[in-house]
């Protein structure tokens, strides 16, 4: 009984190993990028539906991220940075959340002082249509609507580096 035990967590163990290679080696396959960001509806927290033509004319900073995602979480008071010190007239910081529950991203954007726009996505169609791979996904859409850049992964959006990349991307440029 104690050998069928250790089989099965040894099994258990390489499972999850190759589960989480896969998903790695996802992350570092760069979606296409020079597409134009489709015409999708995004469902606000209180229900209010937002057509993504409303934000052409400014650089689109897109994070697609959900509450139950550490690197996500983490990297959430940078972007509110972002969008505090961002001119909101050439950028604009929104995000997509995928969770069940807009009461749990509620408590988390109340917690910690989140007031950039974040729209509901549970059902996922909008991070399919938008072929997401990875939490956190940020999309970086230029004013003509072109996707830009993607990045996945948890970054310092205030950081100078960053900010050359949203500079580069508000011209339509992609950075490396």
């Amino acid at each position: 009984m104690h050998s069928r035990f250790v089989r099965i967590a040894n099994h258990t163990c390489r499972l999850t190993a190759t589960v989480f290679l896969l998903a790695l080696l996802s992350a570092c396959d760069k979606p296409p990028v020079d597409e134009y960001l489709p015409d999708l509806t995004l469902t606000g927290l209180d229900g209010t539906q937002t057509s993504t033509r409303t934000f052409r004319g400014k650089l689109l900073v897109l994070n697609v991220w959900a509450t139950w995602c550490p690197p996500c979480r983490r990297e959430m008071p940078s972007l509110e940075r972002l969008g505090k010190s961002a001119d909101g007239n050439l950028i604009v910081v929104a995000a997509i959340a995928p969770d069940q529950s807009a009461n749990a991203v509620l408590e988390f954007m109340t917690l910690h002082s989140i007031t950039f726009p974040i729209f509901m996505d549970t059902p996922g169609n909008v991070a399919n249509n938008l072929s997401v791979k990875v939490y956190p996904e940020t999309l970086l859409i230029a004013p003509d609507g072109k996707i830009v850049q993607r990045i996945a992964g948890e970054r310092e959006w205030d950081s100078p580096a960053m900010l050359k990349i949203l500079e580069d991307a508000y011209l339509g440029k992609r950075s490396e």
